[in-house]
């Protein structure tokens, strides 16, 4: 195996486009949203093979900054804990994953979390001495067979009943044309940060959202935001990302004003009917924090559950020597 520590994009693009597995997250495109968004916070780490039969490989990676005088390695695979792992553009032995992981996780490695991916094959049992269970969680995956009159036949409680219902109280659904309407958005999401009860500064900043929304321009086939409208009103949003068959959906919000348009239903099912159209195999509500109400809205489209672990690596020696130096600093 001759590993390439530095790859180029063209590499990258080449083995996410071969690879059956490979999801948006997968792509150079989710880091650089990371990098963008976090200036200084995040920079790339990921790495590249050549496996002796010539089939090629990228293992996506994120190095986060620490604030410690150590050349040590905080690694992520990948952002904000999305489908990680490897891919390639032909078969991996166990053995070669395990070479794999253990390149990413050498000497300078002080940690590594890495998340299933529920498109790809399991993680090897040879990795389960090197990386360890953080915790386990359900994605949702609606396959996207037949007409979307067989998909709407998969979903349960009700769920058909609050599409149709949204659709007679006027609620239309869009991609975004602005960055205003991209505020527009955020808004809405700022609302539902209030309405959950939670601080000001939780979760994602403007930031992130101007960046994807200048990303969705340059790449309008892989990032979309849709926007979900009553009367001409902005009344939330749903960011869909797109990658070989899978059409992933990674935020989502709406306004309390609107929730009972059932707003959101009717943005996702008319997110899913435009995947359908264009040839998507997959749509990806992909995993909830485990939260309650989140997991239980998914639940109700029929979707096939798969359960996705988050694993990780931490250095034994460098977790002591961590350890005595925040003791001597104190």
């Amino acid at each position: 195996m001759e590993i390439l520590n530095t790859i180029d994009e063209d590499f990258w693009w080449e083995v996410a486009h071969n690879c059956s597995y490979a999801t948006f997250y997968h792509t150079p495109l989710w880091g650089e949203i990371a990098r963008r968004s976090f200036l200084g916070r995040y920079h790339d780490a990921s790495f590249g093979a050549i496996l002796a039969r010539g089939v090629r490989v990228v293992f996506p990676l994120l190095r986060r900054e620490r604030a410690l005088p150590l050349p040590l390695r905080w690694l992520h695979s990948t952002f904000e804990n999305c489908y990680g792992g490897f891919i390639a553009d032909g078969p991996v032995s166990e053995a070669e994953a395990l070479q794999l992981y253990q390149h990413a996780c050498d000497w300078s490695t002080y940690t590594l979390y890495a998340t299933d991916n529920p498109f790809g094959p399991p993680l090897a049992s040879s990795l389960h001495g090197l990386l360890q269970p953080v915790y386990t969680e359900p994605a949702y995956i609606l396959p996207l067979d037949g007409d979307m009159k067989q998909v709407l036949k998969r979903f349960k409680h009700g769920r058909a009943t609050c599409y149709r219902n949204g659709l007679r109280q006027g609620v239309q659904v869009r991609v975004v044309r602005s960055l205003a309407e991209a505020q527009a958005y955020y808004a809405s999401y700022r609302d539902a940060v209030a309405r959950w009860g939670e601080a000001d500064d939780y979760g994602y900043p403007w930031e992130m959202f101007e960046q994807i929304y200048y990303l969705s321009q340059v790449y309008p086939e892989q990032i979309k935001i849709w926007l979900m409208l009553v009367n001409d009103q902005i009344a939330g949003g749903r960011l869909a990302l797109y990658w070989n068959e899978c059409a992933s959906l990674w935020h989502g919000s709406a306004h309390r004003d609107f929730l009972r348009y059932n707003v959101m239903t009717v943005g996702d099912v008319e997110i899913m009917r435009h995947a359908l159209e264009r040839g998507y195999r997959w749509f990806d509500f992909n995993t909830s924090g485990l939260k309650a109400g989140v997991m239980q809205y998914k639940e109700r489209f029929g979707c096939e559950v798969r359960q996705v672990t988050l694993w990780r690596f931490q250095h034994p020696g460098l977790r002591r020597l961590q350890e005595w130096y925040w003791r001597v600093k104190r």
